[in-house]
């Protein structure tokens, strides 16, 4: 017993030392990378539900990688709607923004998104 309490408390030493964490957050992204550097979570949307955050919600300026093909509805705060189909492997950089974003595919999204911290000008 007291070899795994051992061992179980040298793996929980060496993720707090590395600054990595996995955790649900509230708006059900997980968590899978947050140290000085970047904060990265990982999406999981089904067809007709919400993709990257529960309803109207918001993101700092992000990278997007797509894990999957993705077809999304994207509405902006004031109204304007867009559709976009994307194919898996599909990378691309959004500024600070507002949306409700909508899988409109038949299919799961999965996708993650890269938060960068500290970056100097």
């Amino acid at each position: 017993m007291k070899t795994v309490s051992l061992i179980t408390a040298g793996v929980l030493a060496t993720l707090v030392a590395i600054g990595q964490s996995t955790q649900k957050t509230k708006n059900d992204g997980e968590l899978i990378l947050d140290n000085d550097k970047v904060k990265i979570y990982q999406y999981d949307g089904s067809p007709g539900k919400d993709v990257c955050g529960l309803g109207k919600h918001s993101h700092p300026a992000h990278l997007t990688v797509l894990l999957t093909d993705a077809n999304v509805t994207i509405t902006t705060p004031d109204g304007k709607v867009k559709s976009d189909k994307m194919k898996a492997g599909t990378s691309f950089w959004s500024e600070a923004e507002t949306h409700t974003v909508i899988n409109s595919g038949t299919n799961p999204i999965k996708c993650q998104i890269i938060e960068l911290k500290g970056q100097k000008k």
